[in-house]
C-alpha cells in the first residue's frame, strides 16, 4: 500500500511541480520572472521557461488604450487582459468653455532588455502602469490639445488637425501655452442715436477698438516651441498610433449646434435664392443681349450686303472705265497709226507724184511735148474716122460730069478730115516739119 502511495504521489505532484518550475511565454508577449533565489529576468522568447518556483507577470508587446462613450460591461473576452484597457471617455473643455468626451484610442510599444526591466521593476504589473502611466497622459494630452482650439473651430473643419496635435503631443511632449490678449480696430467709430436738431452730422461715442484672447505656444530664443516631456517616453514606451474618434460636447452646445446648422440652412436657401435671382437676372440680361446681338448682327449683315453690292458696283464701273480707257486708248493708237500710214501712204504718193511730174515735165522739156502731141493728134484722127466710117452713103450721087475734083462721099470726108487735121495740129501748135 505504501509501494503504490509513493508513486501516486508523485502522478499528482508532478503536475504541480512542472507548473512551479516552468511556464509557457506566449507569442507578443514579454515575462518578467522572479524566482526564489532573488534573480529577476525578462523571457522574450516564445516556448517555455524556467521559473524555479518564482512569479511570472506577462506583459504584452504593445498595450492599447481604448475610451469610448459606454463601456460594455458584460465584455469577458479574456484576450483583453494584460492586452490593454478599455474605459469610459474623458471629459475635455476647449476653448470657450464648451466641454465634452471624447473617444479615443491610443496603442504603445514597450522596449525590451533593461529598459523593459525597468518598467517592470517600477510598475510591477500592466494594470499599474496602464493606470498610472499611460491613461494620465493621454487624459493630460487630451486636455492640452483642447486647449489651442474652440469647438466651433474643432466643427469647423479642424478635426483632423485636432487629431494630428494629439499624436504629435502624445509622442513628442505638451506644448506649454498662455493666453495674451490683443487690441484690435473694429472698423468705424459708433454712431450717436438720432438726433433731429444734429441733422446730419451725428456724433460719436465710445471707441472703435476692441479685445480678442488668443492661444500661444511658449517658444525659446530660437523661437522653437517647449515642450513638457511624456514621463512614459524615458522608459523607451514608443507610440505606434494615436486617433481621435469622436467628440460628444454638452447638450447646450449641440442644442446651439442645431440652431446654427438651421441658420446655415436657411442662409444657403437664402443664397441659393439669391443665385437663382441672379442666374433670372442674368438670363434675361442674356436674353436682351441675344436680341440685341441678333438686331444687331441683322443690321451688320444688311450693312455688309450694301456695302460689298456698292464695292462690287464701284469696282464693275472702275472696270469697265478701265476697259473704256483702254479701248480709247487702243483705238486712239490705232488711228495714230492709221494716220501715220496714211501719212506716209501720202507722203510716198505724193513723192511718186512728184517724181511722175517731174519726170513728164522733164520729158516734155527734152523734146517739146512731142509724144503728147502726137497721142493727142492720133487719137482725134482715130475719133474722126471712126465717124466717118459710121457714116451713111447716099444711094444717088449727083455732080458734073466735067468736072475734074473727085465726086463722091468718100472724096467729101477725105478733105474734111484734112481740115480737121490741119485744125487740130494747129490748135496742138505741132510743127510736123523735120528739122534738118
Amino acid at each position: 500500500m505504501a509501494t503504490l502511495a509513493l508513486p501516486v504521489a508523485f502522478l499528482v505532484a508532478s503536475p504541480l511541480l512542472f507548473n512551479s518550475m516552468f511556464f509557457y511565454n506566449e507569442a507578443g508577449y514579454m515575462t518578467h520572472v522572479r524566482t526564489i533565489f532573488g534573480d529577476e529576468k525578462i523571457v522574450d522568447d516564445v516556448g517555455y521557461a524556467t521559473k524555479w518556483f518564482g512569479r511570472a507577470t506577462a506583459w504584452k508587446k504593445a498595450i492599447s488604450v481604448q475610451s469610448v462613450l459606454v463601456l460594455d460591461k458584460k465584455d469577458d473576452n479574456p484576450e483583453n487582459d494584460a492586452l490593454g484597457a478599455t474605459i469610459e471617455t474623458f471629459p475635455i473643455v476647449f476653448l470657450g468653455n464648451v466641454d465634452a468626451k471624447v473617444e479615443s484610442s491610443a496603442r504603445f510599444r514597450l522596449p525590451g532588455g533593461e529598459a523593459f526591466l525597468t518598467i517592470a521593476q517600477e510598475y510591477r504589473n500592466p494594470d499599474n502602469f496602464i493606470r498610472s502611466a499611460l491613461l494620465p497622459a493621454i487624459k493630460e494630452t487630451l486636455q492640452a490639445t483642447a486647449s489651442l482650439m474652440t469647438a466651433d473651430d474643432y466643427y469647423a473643419g479642424a478635426r483632423s488637425e485636432f487629431a494630428a496635435e494629439f499624436e504629435n503631443q502624445l509622442n513628442d511632449g505638451l506644448y506649454l501655452i498662455k493666453r495674451r490678449e490683443i487690441r484690435t480696430t473694429q472698423g468705424t467709430v459708433p454712431r450717436q442715436t438720432a438726433i433731429l436738431q444734429a441733422g446730419t452730422e451725428q456724433g460719436s461715442f465710445g471707441h472703435n477698438t476692441g479685445s480678442q484672447y488668443v492661444t500661444e505656444k511658449v517658444t525659446d530664443d530660437k523661437n522653437v516651441p517647449i515642450r513638457k516631456q511624456q514621463q512614459f517616453r524615458r522608459f523607451g514606451v514608443e507610440v505606434v498610433e494615436a486617433r481621435i474618434t469622436h467628440i460628444d460636447p454638452n447638450p447646450q452646445y449641440r442644442e446651439r449646434m442645431v440652431k446654427v446648422q438651421q441658420a446655415l440652412a436657411e442662409l444657403a436657401v437664402a443664397r441659393q435664392n439669391r443665385l437663382k435671382e441672379e442666374e433670372e437676372k442674368r438670363l434675361v440680361t442674356a436674353r436682351g443681349e441675344k436680341e440685341v446681338e441678333a438686331k444687331r448682327q441683322e443690321t451688320l449683315r444688311d450693312q455688309i450686303e450694301r456695302t460689298t453690292q456698292a464695292e462690287t458696283e464701284k469696282q464693275l464701273a472702275v472696270i469697265n472705265a478701265e476697259r473704256e480707257r483702254s479701248r480709247a486708248e487702243i483705238e486712239k493708237q490705232t488711228a495714230e497709226l492709221l494716220r501715220d500710214k496714211a501719212t506716209t501712204t501720202a507722203q510716198a504718193t505724193r513723192i511718186t507724184a512728184d517724181a511722175e511730174a517731174h519726170a513728164r515735165e522733164a520729158s516734155i522739156k527734152a523734146d517739146g511735148a512731142l509724144q503728147s502731141k502726137l497721142d493727142a493728134l492720133i487719137a482725134i484722127n482715130k475719133a474722126w474716122a471712126q465717124a466717118a466710117a459710121q457714116a451713111p452713103v447716099p444711094g444717088v450721087m449727083m455732080g458734073s460730069a466735067g468736072s475734074s475734083a473727085t465726086v463722091g462721099r468718100q472724096d467729101e470726108l477725105s478733105q474734111f478730115m484734112g481740115i480737121l487735121a490741119t485744125k487740130a495740129a494747129r490748135d496742138l501748135a505741132l510743127d510736123m516739119k523735120m528739122n534738118q
